[in-house]
């Protein structure tokens, strides 16, 4: 969904309930509670990865599976699916 269509979306549930006074004090209550703690948290837009990002992890995962392959590094990997379990 893009930004404008996101907008559209949230006035349009909006108009929905501008005739219910309690209603639309209760979504203003949570809209600004919402402001509040992104802002704390300093929250992060979900968004999509780049393309670099996807190719660095992607390169990352390989690394780690060539490494397993010749013995090198084990960290954190499990022997075998009983291991795992326990």
């Amino acid at each position: 969904m893009t930004a404008v269509e996101l907008r559209l979306t949230l006035l349009q549930e909006i108009a929905t309930i501008l005739d219910d006074e309690a209603l639309v004090k209760k979504a203003l209550t949570s809209i600004r509670r919402l402001k509040q703690v992104a802002t704390k948290s300093n929250y992060e837009e979900d968004r999509e990865p780049t393309k670099e990002e996807m190719l660095e992890s992607i390169k990352e995962g390989l690394q780690a599976i060539k490494a397993r392959r010749e013995g090198k590094d084990t960290t954190g990997m499990f022997s075998d699916v009983s291991e795992l379990l326990r």
